[in-house]
């Protein structure tokens, strides 16, 4: 399946929910708002690794989420690199532990979305690399740590991509050797990140809240179409 193939099938799937953002959501997004965005930025100064990073979070409803089983087989798209053509991700191909068939079925997050308060959509951007993505996914760890130590109820914390917790890669073992600090990314788990982006712009946490993403064409290649990525996570507040 081509990639305008896939965006337009994922476009089509419903929410969650149909409710939008309720009053609830609304004093909370108010309330926290402040709060939640100082967090961030302080964390950020802080962190030399995540230098020449562009911030931008927002709040959304949970339930205006699209979350579906058919978005977590995208990872099994194949595509080209300066070998020719692979598979699918090395995550998928390598049977990592935080890449489906691992990571929650749909229903399992669609549960944790019918009992939390906010999705916070956190998206760096900045210079494409794997060693780049890396950075992001302790940077969001250290996130949902400090957000719980404000005392917010933490119900989900979303990496982007496959999960970096292990320095030398995942291991062969059949079971993650790392289970409570292993990250799922958004995708891995059925989300379509554009909605996510779209809906998280509307409510802005730090800056004027997060963009949507696109397919980039020829990744890592020399005619890679695009200089910067996007990379977005998330934190599920109950």
């Amino acid at each position: 399946m081509r990639p305008e193939a896939c965006t337009a099938e994922a476009e089509r799937i419903a929410p969650v929910s149909d409710e939008g953002p309720g009053a609830a959501f609304l004093d909370f997004h108010e309330r926290e708002r402040p709060a939640t965005g100082d967090t961030l930025l302080a964390l950020m100064e802080g962190d030399g690794k995540m230098r020449g990073f562009t911030l931008r979070a927002g709040m959304m409803p949970p339930g205006s989420a699209v979350v579906d089983e058919r978005i977590r087989r995208f990872c099994r798209l194949p595509y080209r690199t300066d070998e020719g053509m692979v598979a699918a991700c090395p995550g998928i191909l390598g049977g990592w532990k935080g890449c489906p068939p691992h990571s929650p079925a749909v229903a399992r997050t669609v549960d944790l979305l019918s009992r939390a308060r906010c999705l916070l959509i956190v998206q760096f951007e900045g210079s494409e690399g794997r060693v780049r993505q890396g950075r992001v996914h302790p940077f969001i760890d250290r996130a949902a740590e400090a957000l719980r130590g404000r005392g917010y109820d933490i119900l989900g914390t979303y990496a982007c991509g496959p999960c970096r917790v292990c320095p030398r890669g995942c291991g062969e073992e059949q079971e993650c050797r790392q289970p409570e600090r292993r990250l799922f990314s958004l995708e891995a788990c059925g989300f379509w990140v554009n909605v996510l982006c779209r809906e998280a712009a509307a409510f802005p946490v730090c800056g004027d809240g997060p963009r949507e993403i696109r397919w980039i064409r020829n990744w890592g290649l020399a005619d890679q179409d695009t200089e910067t990525v996007r990379y977005v996570t998330g934190v599920l507040i109950g």
